[in-house]
């Protein structure tokens, strides 16, 4: 009886499995069925706008409907296969069986027939065990197959492909809206407006003392003509842009405001605007600190960083600010941060170039809120000036006078004056020269006045002004370099007895023209007796004789004048007496005299030329 054991077994096998089928095929038709009918529902809802009871009925329905699916398609399977209640019998299984194994006809059936009567032959037992044997090789299991469950799926891909077009539609609101409204069927809804509000702006967050718009855009089956904005208990209309888009301004909004929108009485939810608190300068100063050397008096910039200072300004910047937690300097490669104490930031630094940068304030919602760029132009301390103009003495060439005139931006140190041997400036020596330490200053000064300097010998000397910079150090100009050598004995000797040659030359010249001046006079003189009155071209020739003599009288005093000092330059250099030397200066005495008396006759004639009469006239001219 083995044989039959083992029949028993794979039939209870096929029944197991075969449940399990109807569980798996009801699982699909479960949420094939439930989702369509769910749809249905939601559907209903938002087509219609059911009342309370409406909606009640309609939940109740639902929650029904999806019970009962569950029931047949899930617990009753599950009973089956875990035998909570009966299944289908051995015979039953075996007509299934039958139907799917042509080989297997009526065998099992009759096999499980013949177990049930009451004979317990040999030759029925014996009949049963070979009945059995031929159906041991045939797998039972293999009458169900799983596979045939896929033509149920096809039902659930229909609530699936319509769940899928709602959300790609972007209707998913009202999906869930119609879903919310019959879950919670005894809650009262009102029916949608025609149309709806959405703000446009990305967030409602404004910045303090800034305007900020908003705009408004309506969307549904009428677009309002008018929309008003409500906040503060009072309304306001907005300015419409185009068809359905309106814009409200808040100007310098400084604190959170809550409002809504209304439209053909349809008022929109409330919206809130959050107030960011902004980083704000309240006042702005620099203390100038110029250096001592410039003699500026320090002073305090306000409302502006930007300025035009001297080289080497300490500038500490005071910022007084609101609503701020950082301050910072940027500069082109680098930033650097203000020290604050209590909303007070300041920062101090030294400046020798020119200086470009920027205020930026921020807070822990704002960075970098506000930059404000300015520019420092630095004046570098100029060099100093030194202006000079030289002249020789007439009278003695070997002393040179210097007239000289030194300036700088800020003031002057010193005044110096450098003379070396020529070729050998290592051993130059450097003599002060007082100068006052203002900013500008005049000198005069004559070389080699005082300086004890070898005769014979060539010297350079240059003048170099200095001024009072303390930040780069004192900084020079020079003046030329100027040649200065000191005559010998010799030369001087020589020097004089040139100027002598030179004088008497210009006296011969003169003494030559004097004739000439003689034969003209003569020719006044005769015509003057041969007419009896002067017409007016007499009168001019007589005019110009006058000037032309009284010039030559000048000149004859300077060349005498001259003659004598040359005599004396030389008596001094030669204190022995010379008889001839005594006799010329006596001569010189003469002529001078005899000169005197002639420039007071010339200037008789003139003054009385017109006046007088002909002998007067001759006798004058005599003279």
């Amino acid at each position: 009886m083995n044989n039959y054991t083992t029949i028993i077994d794979k039939l209870e096998r096929f029944i197991k499995k075969y449940y399990t089928n109807e569980l798996l095929k009801g699982v699909i038709l479960f949420f094939a069925i439930g989702l369509l009918y769910f749809l249905v529902t939601v559907f209903l809802e938002w087509a219609l706008w059911l009342g309370p009871i409406a909606r009640t009925i309609l939940f109740w329905t639902f929650i029904a409907v999806e019970v009962a699916l569950f029931a047949r398609f899930i617990i009753y399977p599950l009973t089956k296969l875990f035998k909570l209640s009966k299944g289908i019998t051995y015979e039953q299984a075996s007509g299934i069986i039958g139907q799917h194994f042509t080989e297997v006809n009526d065998k099992l059936l009759n096999v499980l027939q013949l177990k049930q009567s009451n004979d317990s032959s040999e030759l029925l037992l014996a009949s049963i065990d070979q009945k059995a044997e031929e159906l041991q090789p045939i797998q039972f299991n293999f009458a169900v197959n799983f596979k045939e469950n896929s033509k149920y799926l096809k039902y659930l891909a229909i609530p699936v492909l319509i769940l899928l077009a709602i959300w790609i539609s972007g209707s998913s609101s009202l999906f869930s809206d119609s879903y919310e409204r019959v879950v919670n069927y005894q809650q009262a809804y009102e029916p949608p407006a025609p149309f709806q509000f959405f703000v446009v702006n990305e967030d409602l967050d404004a910045e303090e003392n800034e305007d900020f718009t908003i705009e408004v855009r309506t969307s549904g089956k009428i677009i309002p003509q008018e929309t008003t904005i409500n906040y503060n208990g009072e309304t306001y209309f907005m300015k419409s842009v185009s068809a359905g888009v309106f814009q409200y301004t808040f100007n310098q909004i400084n604190q959170p405001t809550t409002f809504f929108l209304a439209a053909n009485e349809v008022n929109s939810v409330p919206y809130n605007i959050n107030v960011t608190k902004v980083p704000t300068l309240l006042s702005f100063k620099m203390n100038m600190n110029y250096p001592n050397y410039t003699g500026r008096r320090d002073e305090v910039l306000q409302g502006t960083g930007s300025a035009t200072i001297p080289e080497g300004t300490t500038i500490t910047w005071d910022l007084a600010t609101q609503s701020t937690s950082e301050v910072s300097m940027i500069l082109r490669d680098t930033t650097q941060a203000f020290t604050v104490e209590e909303n007070k930031f300041s920062l101090q630094k030294r400046i020798f170039n020119n200086f470009n940068y920027e205020i930026s304030t921020s807070n822990a919602q704002l960075q970098n809120y506000e930059n404000l760029a300015y520019s420092l132009r630095v004046v570098k301390d100029q060099y100093p000036e030194l202006v000079l103009k030289s002249e020789t003495d007439s009278i003695d060439n070997q002393t040179l006078y210097f007239f000289g005139s030194a300036s700088d931006d800020y003031g002057l140190s010193k005044l110096e004056l450098v003379y070396f041997p020529s070729e050998d400036e290592a051993s130059a020596t450097k003599l002060p020269i007082e100068i006052s330490r203002t900013t500008y200053d005049d000198f005069v000064y004559a070389f080699p006045d005082t300086l004890t300097l070898p005769k014979g010998v060539a010297y350079d000397f240059y003048f170099q002004v200095f001024d009072n910079d303390r930040i780069n150090g004192a900084k020079r100009v020079k003046s030329q370099v100027f040649n200065f050598r000191k005559l010998t004995d010799k030369e001087v000797e020589q020097q004089q007895f040139e100027e002598q040659k030179e004088t008497i030359s210009g006296m011969n010249k003169s003494l030559e023209k004097l004739k000439d001046r003689e034969k003209e006079l003569e020719e006044i003189n005769q015509l003057q007796k041969e007419k009896e009155k002067l017409n007016f071209n007499d009168k001019k020739k007589l005019e110009e004789f006058l000037k032309r003599q009284q010039q030559q009288e000048q000149l004859m005093q300077q060349f005498s004048k001259k003659m004598k000092d040359n005599l004396q330059e030389f008596q001094q250099d030669n204190p022995e007496k010379d008889p001839v030397k005594e006799k010329l200066e006596e001569r010189f005495q003469q002529n001078e005299e005899q000169l005197k008396k002639n420039e007071e006759l010339l200037k008789e004639l003139q003054k009385v030329q017109d006046k007088i009469n002909k002998e007067e006239l001759t006798e004058k001219l005599e003279k």
